[in-house]
């Protein structure tokens, strides 16, 4: 949601998420909103029941969907569920505004910009409009995705269409919010073709995944990303600040890796770089205490 989080922001408007369906009710009953944009997706209760919930005890606020499915499959139900409207997944910059116009009466100006990149890097980064919010959301994508094509590869192989088709289309709806354009359109072409039961696009689908994978990669090695307050320290201070966070297994250690990755890239052999990069990705803070404590200077 941190992309969906900055466009919203940069409309001038002030924004809460919640992490969970269970959390967006709580809230809906303590707090009034202009408006609720629901991902139809969540673990545990998902956007139709949630919104359900909702409308038992707020008739008027606005509840608009996000979601990456045909439309014409879910439209009935977003009725049934008191859904006022639906935004399609990756979020456009045009149908957003459209839909705040509608509702909530916000005045914003921009159109869809036509991109056929493997990576916007540009569109990106003015909408997060910070390096390290950048980074993170990136590395997100890695850390979570990153070994999807070899997942989705078996899928196909063992013809378990249902399985692919579950991963593509968390793939459609991230490669779209990160501006993955030719990834995202081949990753909508492939997902067609499985709904026949057909895989005939796969390597077409792989080229592209990589492609994109080194696109992110090589503009993430460039991103600057160390602060005036960063630049001041030292690696060896950072190192043990790292080292420290990981020993203890507290995830914010790889919110210090991200925001001084080039610094680590720079005292790190390549090797154990890249071994670092990898078990931080993986959040394994285990094996980064047992192997790279020779670095704890």
């Amino acid at each position: 949601m941190e992309i969906e989080k900055a466009m919203l922001e940069s409309c001038g408007l002030d924004v809460i998420t919640a992490e969970s369906g269970g959390e967006a009710v709580r809230m809906a009953e303590n707090e009034e909103f202009f408006m609720i944009l629901m991902d139809i997706h969540m673990p545990v209760m998902d956007g139709y029941e949630t919104a359900k919930i909702i409308r038992k005890t707020n008739k008027s606020v606005p509840i608009i969907a996000l979601t990456a499915d045909s439309i014409s499959d879910v439209e009935s139900r977003f009725r049934e569920c008191g859904i006022d409207g639906y935004l399609q997944k990756p979020l456009q910059t045009d149908e957003l505004h459209r839909i705040l116009q509608n509702y909530i009466n916000v005045s914003v100006s921009g159109g869809k910009k036509e991109n056929d990149s493997y990576f916007d890097c540009d569109s990106l980064s003015a909408v997060l409009n910070d390096d390290k919010a950048v980074m993170r959301v990136l590395n997100q994508f890695i850390s979570a995705h990153g070994n999807d094509c070899e997942t989705l590869r078996n899928a196909v192989i063992s013809e378990d269409f249902i399985t692919a088709r579950e991963i593509l289309h968390n793939i459609i709806g991230i490669s779209g919010n990160l501006f993955c354009h030719k990834l995202y359109t081949v990753s909508c072409r492939f997902s067609l073709e499985l709904k026949q039961e057909c895989s005939d696009s796969f390597d077409a689908f792989e080229e592209v995944w990589d492609k994109t994978l080194t696109k992110i990669d090589l503009f993430m090695e460039k991103l600057p990303l160390m602060s005036e307050k960063t630049a001041e320290k030292s690696f060896d201070e950072i190192w043990e600040q790292f080292f420290s966070l990981c020993y203890y297994f507290d995830i914010s250690a790889v919110d210090i890796f991200t925001e001084n990755i080039n610094l680590f890239r720079e005292n790190i052999n390549k090797t154990d770089f890249e071994n670092l990069k990898e078990a931080v990705m993986k959040y394994d803070f285990l094996w980064i205490s047992e192997n790279m404590e020779e670095y704890n200077v």
